[in-house]
């Protein structure tokens, strides 16, 4: 029995976990941040719906990159104009909304896949189990599923509505479904990141349970 267990801790489906029983991992060091990403293996199933969800960050990361840039250049050829050729363009600053949009919102969802928000240093100081740590921060990720889910649903529905109307911005005349589908991209793929977050917070949770039975 002792050495299936042994065998069973060994071929663990998360040897990275900070809950590994082989990191040596007390109640006074750090606990590390479970993100949406596993570090260890996964099911056959779960591997495809990674590579997938691979993809889509990638496209998320370059994006990002891509408007960020467009934002910078976009405001230096601003001051260009108005300040050194006495002729600023106003449809520059309609731009400028919506590029920053297309930073703010996808990347909403881009740092909540990569576990890179600010997160609070008090409850590893006030609560010393390090499995107590993992339930609340399981918990605290289901209230903000709960919340974006509320958010999210208000503000896609009024993203949508914007593209139904077929509404258009006050001087570029673009549709003003360009801007508002940023907040559709951004809540939606912070609700994945979050889902598979959760899922493998319960996932160290459980290996935590295995390992603290261990002989």
């Amino acid at each position: 029995m002792a050495e299936d267990l042994e065998q069973a801790l060994d071929n663990s489906p998360y040897p990275g976990s900070p809950l590994n029983h082989k990191s040596g991992l007390t109640s006074a060091d750090p606990l590390k941040y479970v993100t949406a990403v596993p570090e260890g293996n996964v099911g056959l199933a779960y591997q495809f719906f990674l590579k997938f969800e691979d993809v889509y960050a990638k496209i998320l990361s370059h994006g990002l990159a891509f408007f960020s840039v467009s934002l910078a250049v976009l405001m230096f050829a601003q001051v260009i104009l108005r300040y050194g050729l006495n002729s600023p363009f106003v449809g520059i600053e309609e731009m400028a909304i919506l590029f920053g949009a297309w930073v703010y919102f996808p990347s909403m969802a881009y740092v909540s896949r990569q576990g890179e928000h600010i997160h609070g240093g008090i409850l590893t100081l006030v609560v010393k189990s390090p499995r107590a740590v993992q339930k609340v921060r399981l918990l605290m990720t289901v209230f903000s599923i709960a919340a974006c889910t509320v958010f999210g649903y208000f503000a896609i529905k009024y993203a949508f509505f914007e593209i139904e109307k077929g509404r258009l911005s006050s001087y570029l005349r673009w549709p003003k479904g360009i801007w508002s589908f940023s907040l559709v991209v951004g809540f939606s793929g912070t609700i994945l990141a979050l889902i598979m977050q959760c899922i493998n917070q319960l996932a160290a949770i459980k290996y935590r349970e295995i390992t603290e039975i261990r002989p």
